[in-house]
């Protein structure tokens, strides 16, 4: 007999009558409340006998809705006890005693269901299509780190990376936090199961050789070592037990064992060609730049123990000077550099170099030197034979095309080769000022004037060089106005109390293009244009305006002073006793008031000076 079969709520809301119009026909009698329950009971009894082959199609009637494929093999009316207690919803007891990871969670209050109490039906919701997920788990929003104790960082915390790539069943509680998990051991266990020792997350499984400490290690690379790949030395994969003791262990030995397996003694790391032989301790000590030559530079046998002859420089090297210099090497040279030799010119030559001379390349004045692309063995170096004249050197270059002679000592010195220096013999006055600063040839034009032949300077006629921009207006003396350290030959010497016309007051700070301007005319050396200075105008009215309109004579000096223009008093004759009562505390502007009308010069407003001499001109009744 089948177990408790609770009918749902469509089967008593089903149609009272639909059976009877079927089956008789025609209109159904009147229902009873006898009729109906014994009806009930009929369709009740008619569901609870069904065979065990029909318990599905009843399951359909009775389930609210599929279960999902997680529960699938819960399905059938004989399977709703394991979740549902009779006559109530699913029970949480039920649940946790299939998903005992998460009831001992629960327990130990972690996880995400620490705080829960209840039914499980709040979130998790069943029968609702095979393909429902009952987890309710917000992937952006769930803080991985803060319920699980497992961060995600790096690579793990990727956009890309979906919660399935860890999480292959459907609970979430079976994968585990090691590497190996996840991960393929490509060292096959040979450097344990701490993966993290050597990689991290922030980075591609690739590139752990870029980020691991070498140091931690039991050999510790140095110099070219560093740059060697991992490959080199962990072959296939092989990460301990590899032999380092010794150099030969990985290097293969060229010099076969004849200087001993201790190749550090003479070899380092910085790179595989350095050498740190002590050279000292053979007969020939390496110095300067010799410790920089290659050992097969000299030991071109590759026999490092073989003899070589090192008395003489010469031994070695090609002495390129051939018979010009027979000394050894080392009497000019030393091992430092071997260019730039120290030879002193003074004690070993009858000329000593001496200011600009000093520094100069030997090829400037020593001119039997082979090209620089010639090869040392057929170089050339010959410093014999160089003259000590200065024409020697200088004399395709020399300016003055030989007209002063050989002897450039006379004019330049090897201190600069400018004539600086030089000193004209006769009126040594002439050359200060702006005319020391004047190259010779300036003066000193072959063809415009006797050079090299006669006096040892030009005429000192300002004239001979300089333009008269005067044209002939006060003639031919410059010198009686400029002077040569004068800024731009200003008239420094001139005088205005010279003239006719002494500057005294105001006239004294004033511009002379004021007065004298510039004029195109004839002048008396010639048409042309030039700064007018004489004849000019002494009068006031040439260079002022006449304020007056014509009022007074044209002698402003009668009431104007040069120290100021404005009148500073002024004595009205024939009324002094006019003045020297009540009258004289006005100010002129009270009589004397600014008009515009016709003045004796032309119409205008200026002050009137004419005025009444009557008591009423000025005062009314």
């Amino acid at each position: 007999m089948i177990g408790p079969c609770p009918l749902p709520d469509a089967i008593i809301a089903a149609p009272r009558r639909a059976c009877w119009f079927r089956t008789r026909g025609g209109a159904p009698p009147r229902l009873t409340r006898t009729r109906v329950l014994r009806g009930l009971v009929m369709i009740a009894l008619t569901l609870c006998s069904t065979t065990i082959a029909s318990a599905g199609q009843a399951t359909a009637f009775v389930a609210p809705g599929p279960l999902t494929k997680a529960h699938a093999n819960l399905e059938g009316v004989g399977q709703c006890t394991k979740c549902h207690e009779p006559g109530r919803t699913s029970s949480a007891a039920r649940c946790l005693s299939c998903h005992e990871p998460v009831a001992r969670r629960m327990a130990a209050k972690t996880g995400v269901h620490r705080a829960v109490t209840g039914t499980c039906t709040p979130c998790h919701v069943e029968h609702r299509g095979a393909d429902a997920d009952v987890r309710r788990i917000d992937a952006q929003k769930f803080d991985h780190f803060a319920e699980t104790g497992f961060l995600l960082e790096g690579r793990h915390a990727s956009p890309g990376v979906k919660c399935a790539a860890c999480h292959k069943g459907r609970s979430f509680l079976e994968a585990g936090t090691a590497c190996a998990t996840c991960h393929t051991d490509v060292h096959k266990p040979s450097l344990g199961n701490r993966c993290e020792t050597c990689h991290s997350p922030t980075a591609l499984f690739k590139d752990a050789r870029q980020q691991f400490d070498h140091t931690r290690a039991k050999f510790a690379p140095t110099g070219a070592h560093l740059a060697v790949k991992c490959e080199a030395c962990h072959k296939n994969s092989v990460f301990r037990g590899l032999a380092f003791a010794t150099c030969a262990a990985c290097h293969t030995d060229p010099h076969k064992a004849r200087f001993g397996d201790t190749c550090t003694s003479c070899h380092t790391t910085e790179r595989w060609t350095t050498r740190s032989v002590e050279h000292a301790r053979a007969a020939f000590p390496l110095v300067g730049a010799h410790r920089k030559v290659a050992c097969v530079g000299c030991h071109v046998s590759g026999k490092m123990t073989a003899p070589l002859p090192f008395d003489r420089c010469s031994a070695c090297h090609v002495n390129v000077h051939r018979d010009s210099l027979k000394e050894d090497c080392k009497a000019c040279h030393t091992e430092t550099t071997f260019g730039g030799a120290a030879f002193d010119h003074r004690l070993r030559t009858r000329y000593p170099l001496e200011g600009k001379h000093v520094g100069m390349a030997c090829a400037k004045c020593h001119t039997g030197i082979s090209p620089p692309e010639v090869p040392l063995a057929r170089k050339v170096i010959d410093f014999g034979g160089a003259s000590r004249e200065c024409v020697a050197c200088h004399g395709p270059k020399d300016p003055h095309k030989g007209e002063f002679g050989r002897a450039c000592d006379s004019c330049h010195r090897t201190a600069t080769f400018d004539v600086k220096a030089f000193t004209h013999p006769g009126a040594p006055e002439f050359y200060l000022g702006f005319h020391e600063k004047v190259v010779c040839d300036k003066c000193h034009v072959p063809g415009r004037r006797p050079v090299g032949t006669g006096p040892p300077h030009p005429t000192l006629a300002c004239a001979s060089c300089h333009r008269d921009v005067h044209l002939g207006q006060v003639g031919p003396t410059c010198e009686s106005c400029h002077t040569v350290d004068g800024a731009k030959f200003k008239a420094a010497k001139f005088s205005h109390a010279r003239t006719v016309f002494a500057l005294t007051g105001k006239h004294e700070t004033i511009g002379c293009v004021k007065c004298h301007t510039t004029e195109t005319r004839a002048f008396p050396a010639g048409h042309g244009s030039a700064m007018l200075l004489k004849p000019v105008d002494a009068r006031c009215q040439a260079c002022h305006t006449d304020q007056h309109l014509g009022q007074v004579d044209a002698k402003c000096e009668t009431c104007h002073e040069t120290s100021t223009f404005k009148l500073p008093t002024f004595a009205h004759k024939g009324l002094e006793d006019f003045f020297a009562g009540f009258h004289g505390r006005y100010t002129c502007a009270v009589c004397h008031k600014n008009e515009t009308r016709a003045f004796p010069a032309r119409q205008g407003t200026t002050v009137r000076f004419a005025v009444g001499r009557t008591c009423l001109d000025c005062h009314t009744k």
